[in-house]
């Protein structure tokens, strides 16, 4: 798929370069740039693009505040922030941009990123956007946790974690939240305190009073809770009996 690409960014040479790398990158071609929202939001309402890759820190709205507005008028339409600093990062994931770039920009991880937007657009344009991956804060970064990689998220010391083969991340959402927001062909509520991965589920065990624990595939074997409540919606993508 043909991805329409526009630049914003308030530096002429900034805009220039990316427009130079994104000429690189196969089936990607730019319809325009912009040095500031103004004239950014009055680009997409002109020329519809597939991909906004935007500047974080600009005079004015920054890059965030930029794309939650540009995202909330043309759904269909994936954004790239694209940054010399990280601090951002957290906020942008968190408004669904496809992906988040440091400068100096590389072209390999320029492609990674034209490819997500690639697949945020063809999702918006199905109708249906899904939150991908979250910025979790380790130390004095942020860490960007691929969904695919989660086994389950739990609630566990008043936090809500999302734990991965190799680790668990505390992240700040709670678990009603991630319920709207992941994919419900991925993921399944299985009690209050759990949300599971589907293709993580390796078995399901009676505990009594029709109550079940299910047993994941991870290292350490875990099981965790199925409510009487949600077994019948279990049910209803994997059956069982008893």
């Amino acid at each position: 798929m043909s991805l329409r690409a526009i630049v914003v960014d308030d530096e002429p040479l900034a805009r220039d370069e990316l427009r130079f790398m994104l000429g690189q990158c196969e089936d990607v071609e730019v319809i325009g740039e912009a040095r500031n929202a103004t004239d950014a939001q009055t680009l997409c309402e002109e020329t519809l693009p597939d991909v906004a890759f935007i500047d974080l820190r600009m005079p004015g709205p920054d890059g965030v505040a930029l794309a939650e507005t540009l995202m909330a008028n043309h759904p269909e339409m994936s954004v790239v922030i694209v940054s010399a600093h990280d601090e951002g990062a957290l906020r942008a994931f968190e408004a669904r941009v496809a992906d988040y770039l440091l400068k100096p920009v590389r072209l390999e991880r320029l492609k990674q990123a034209v490819e997500r937007a690639r697949e945020s657009s063809s999702r918006h344009s199905g109708g249906r956007g899904r939150l991908e991956r979250i910025a979790v804060r380790r130390k004095d970064a942020y860490v960007v946790v691929e969904l695919e990689h989660v086994v389950f998220f739990e609630v566990k010391d008043e936090l809500v974690w999302a734990v991965t083969e190799d680790d668990r991340f505390a992240i700040d959402k709670t678990l009603a939240t991630l319920e709207e927001e992941l994919d419900p062909d991925l993921f399944f509520r299985s009690h209050r305190g759990f949300i599971v991965r589907f293709d993580r589920i390796r078995g399901i065990e009676p505990t009594g009073a029709g109550t079940y624990q299910l047993r994941l595939d991870h290292p350490d074997a875990p099981k965790v809770p199925l409510a009487r409540e949600r077994a019948k919606k279990l049910r209803e993508r994997i059956p069982f009996s008893g």
